[in-house]
Order: C-alpha cells, then sequence, then structure tokens
C-alpha cells in the first residue's frame, strides 16, 4: 500500500507536465487555425486599443516593425484567470459566481499543496498558520462545484448541452474539495497534511499514522494532476494558444515565411463535405477560383 501511494504521488505530477508537453506539441504541428482578426488587441498602443485601432491603419506600415505592448497580453490573460470577465460579462445564464468560487478553490487548492511542499523541504513550519488557505480553498471548491451541478441540471438552456463528463468532472472536484475540508477540519488537520508529504519526500508514506480521509483527499488530488492534460481541465492551459495565435494574432504574412507555406499546403487540402456554394473533392484553392460558384451564391 505504502509503496503504491507512493509512486503515485511522484508518477502523476511528472505524467501531468508530460502530458501537457504533449499536448502542446501536438497542437503546434495542427493546421492554422482561422484567425479572429476582432479588435482591439491588447498588445497595441493604448490610443489605438480605446477605440479597436490598428497598425496597419499608419502610412507604410509595412515597412515598420509593429509596436508591441506585451503588459496588455499579460493583464487581459490575468483578468480571465483570476476574475473570469468573459464568463461575467457574457454569459446569461448566472454561473459567473458559482465558476469563479471553484476557480479560486482550484488556484488555492494549489496554492495549499505548494506550502506543504515547501514546508516539507525547508521544514519551515507554517503549516498550521497558513491552514486559513486550506479552509478557503476547500470551502470555495464545494461552493463552486456544487453551484455548477445545480445550475447546469435545472437551467434548461444549460442542461440541454450539458454531457455526462462534464457533471463527471463536476462530481469529480466536489469530493476532490470534499475530502480535503474533511481533512483538515480534524483536530490535526495540517499535521495529517505535512505527515503525507514529508512521506513522500522521505520515501515512505506513513499511511499507519494518516486517517482513511486523507490517503482518500491525496489519491483523488494525484489523479486530478494526471486527468488534467487529457480532459476538459486542459482548457485552463491551452488558452494560452487560443488567445496569443487566434484571438490576438494580426501579424500580416511575409513571403517565404514558415505561415505562408503552411496556407499553401493548407489550400491543397481537398473538402470532403458537400454543399450547394461548396466543390467536393476539390482543393481550397479550387474552390476559392471557381467564379461560376461564386456567381451562384
Amino acid at each position: 500500500m505504502e509503496n503504491l501511494l507512493f509512486f503515485m504521488a511522484l508518477a502523476s505530477p511528472v505524467i501531468m507536465i508530460l502530458g501537457i508537453a504533449i499536448k502542446f506539441y501536438r497542437i503546434s504541428k495542427m493546421p492554422l487555425n482561422l484567425r479572429w482578426e476582432i479588435y482591439p488587441v491588447p498588445h497595441e498602443t493604448e490610443q489605438k486599443r480605446k477605440y479597436g485601432g490598428s497598425y496597419m491603419e499608419e502610412f507604410d506600415w509595412q515597412d515598420k516593425k509593429p509596436e508591441k505592448h506585451f503588459i496588455g497580453e499579460i493583464i487581459e490573460p490575468l483578468k480571465e484567470i483570476f476574475y473570469l470577465h468573459r464568463v461575467k460579462k457574457f454569459n446569461p445564464y448566472g454561473i459567473w459566481i458559482w465558476s469563479l468560487a471553484l476557480h479560486w478553490g482550484i488556484w488555492l487548492l494549489f496554492l495549499w499543496m505548494g506550502i506543504l511542499l515547501i514546508n516539507g523541504v525547508f521544514n519551515w513550519e507554517i503549516t498550521s498558520k497558513l491552514d486559513f488557505i486550506a479552509y478557503f480553498s476547500y470551502t470555495l471548491g464545494i461552493i463552486g462545484s456544487f453551484g455548477l451541478i445545480i445550475k447546469r441540471f435545472f437551467t434548461h438552456d444549460l442542461k440541454i448541452y450539458t454531457s455526462g463528463i462534464d457533471y463527471f468532472n463536476l462530481l469529480f472536484l466536489l469530493f476532490l474539495f470534499t475530502s480535503g475540508l474533511l481533512t483538515i477540519m480534524k483536530d490535526n488537520g495540517s499535521d495529517q497534511f505535512l505527515a503525507y508529504v514529508n512521506g513522500i519526500l522521505n520515501g515512505s508514506i506513513p499511511v499507519e499514522e494518516l486517517s482513511t480521509i486523507t490517503i482518500v483527499h491525496f489519491v483523488i488530488f494525484e489523479l486530478f494532476l494526471i486527468y488534467i492534460p487529457f480532459s476538459r481541465f486542459f482548457h485552463g492551459p491551452v488558452k494560452y494558444s487560443t488567445f496569443h495565435n487566434i484571438l490576438w494574432n494580426d501579424m500580416y504574412q511575409i513571403k517565404g515565411s514558415t505561415e505562408e507555406k503552411k496556407i499553401s499546403e493548407q489550400l491543397n487540402y481537398k473538402v470532403g463535405w458537400a454543399g450547394p456554394h461548396i466543390l467536393s473533392q476539390q482543393t481550397w484553392l479550387e474552390n476559392a477560383k471557381n467564379t461560376n460558384l461564386h456567381e451562384k451564391i
């Protein structure tokens, strides 16, 4: 039992990191996505961001190096990560507060696990002073996951496109946070957490000193780490590619560039579906050149 728990504790973060790396590698090899080209983009100058302007408005813009402000590209994702401002602004079903609670529960959970690891490595004895982070994490996580389950089940417009895997993921998180709260609420809750982490660092997890709920909590957390790259939880890391390569990418095409070669290659893909405006089994380039087809449309 001890060996299995020890192996799982070591393997889970490695699998998560490798899984995320492989996913990003596969994404980098995928065909180019259609850019949204919706302004304003956060790397534009402050003046242009106010009205949705672009460097292409300037005279001889193609002869200048585009001026980019990367602070905007940092602030915008942070607003999404920590405030979910797009959910608040655009989602009409009232899930923002529950989703925000769930996400903060997850962020604080990783912070709490990091504190436990630091405490174990440096022996700072700080967990008992910072265990309020665990209480916040588990409480917010329970409120958020349970609230989203209720919202999705009883709101018709949400229920019709909520799949079984969505309910599974929320229940999975609910069990994760509930087991954590039950552990931290014990008289020696912080000591239980620290004993498990110290066991990992020392090469032997003291199962006989740990409560069943503590072991269950860490096993669920480790399964969560393994599950992240292969599930919809991966939507968090992949937002980087979505934002920078699709939503905000307004760089013009340069002759002979890698992008031009990819576009030329993709224009020779054959269209595998039919329609009155499509030449099935012909390339995208042939479809684009077909003036008779355009006249019919």
